[in-house]
């Protein structure tokens, strides 16, 4: 059931989605509200699941790591047999993303690899226990991907707030140590984890951590902290489109990214190679504002869209670019 929101819980959302790592008492200062009631309602929305967790992202290119989306359309197997099937996905330490959908795919994961030779290992090995139960996969490397400020929150709002991009393609690697993959992984799991629960994990003390943290950030590698949506629970219908494009130039994805950016209710987009260019990410209030803002990207970029597909994302179960494990 989903929860509902008034505008002090969604100032406070907004701020969230901004840097979910931000003190409760700096949140205040932006919302006009007090610290103990910036706190009150953080935990309620954490009592309530009203957000799947609080996310660090990383550009897992720095670590010579590159992801690759499966959009699988399952067949010969029951609701158990599903669970089973995610939470082999949830608990797998190479896939980072995992979401149940309704519409020409029935699940879609993320998986990352060191190769190609890795991905098709995982593959394998995925497939030795669930491989009977696909009746269709595409697999689609990612580019680029990009998130944008959930503005839709504050309504008529538009922030000048922009995300940086994060490159999923392997690049220039960044060297860490372990205890820096340790850190990664206590702010895979909250991204709001403070630097004190932080060192009794990691072994060193609350100003190394933050250090190290913010040395990371400067070398790019934590690129942002936001919020992940549970949609069992969060007031908001999210919505993937998977768009084939057309008579395409650098100039017409550069329009087409900022038109992305202007729109409210787009959070993410994602570049990539397969049998489509573009995932766009959509989050609205109902089904007929998604038909709006879809009938006007059709409109719009009518001579470069040849086709789409619509997946509504009614439950993640996974969203952890951080990693498990050292690999």
């Amino acid at each position: 059931m989903a929860t509902k929101l008034d505008l002090k819980d969604r100032k406070i959302l907004y701020q969230l989605d901004i840097n979910s790592r931000q003190p409760n008492s700096e949140i205040a200062k932006r919302v006009g509200l007090s610290k103990q009631v910036v706190g009150f309602r953080v935990a309620r929305f954490v009592e309530q699941k009203l957000l799947l967790k609080f996310y660090t992202v990383i550009d897992i290119s720095k670590l010579g790591f590159s992801v690759h989306k499966n959009f699988v359309r399952l067949q010969n197997l029951d609701s158990e047999k599903e669970k089973e099937f995610v939470n082999y996905l949830k608990n797998h330490p190479n896939v980072v993303w995992v979401a149940s959908c309704d519409g020409k795919y029935d699940l879609a994961f993320a998986i990352w690899s060191k190769n190609m030779e890795h991905l098709d290992a995982i593959l394998k090995e995925i497939d030795k226990s669930f491989g009977e139960y696909i009746s269709e996969r595409q697999i689609t490397p990612i580019i680029r991907g990009e998130y944008f400020i959930r503005d839709y929150l504050l309504e008529k709002q538009k922030t000048q707030t922009q995300r940086k991009s994060f490159f999923a393609s392997v690049g220039e690697q960044i060297k860490i140590d372990t205890k820096d993959w340790k850190i990664l992984f206590e702010l895979g799991k909250d991204a709001r984890a403070t630097s004190v629960s932080i060192s009794n994990s990691v072994g060193i003390s609350p100003d190394a951590v933050a250090d190290r943290i913010r040395k990371m950030e400067r070398l790019g590698l934590i690129m942002q902290y936001n919020i992940v949506p549970n949609e069992s629970t969060f007031p908001y219908l999210h919505y993937k489109v998977l768009v084939g494009l057309r008579n395409m130039s650098a100039e017409k994805e550069q329009v087409l990214i900022q038109y992305c950016k202007s729109n409210t209710n787009i959070v993410y987009v994602v570049k990539t190679l397969g049998p489509w260019e573009f995932e766009v990410d959509i989050e609205v209030e109902s089904a007929q504002k998604f038909r709006e803002i879809m009938m006007d990207l059709k409109t719009k970029f009518k001579d470069i869209i040849q086709d789409y597909s619509a997946l509504n994302i009614y439950q993640v179960h996974k969203y952890n670019f951080c990693p498990s494990v050292q690999i």
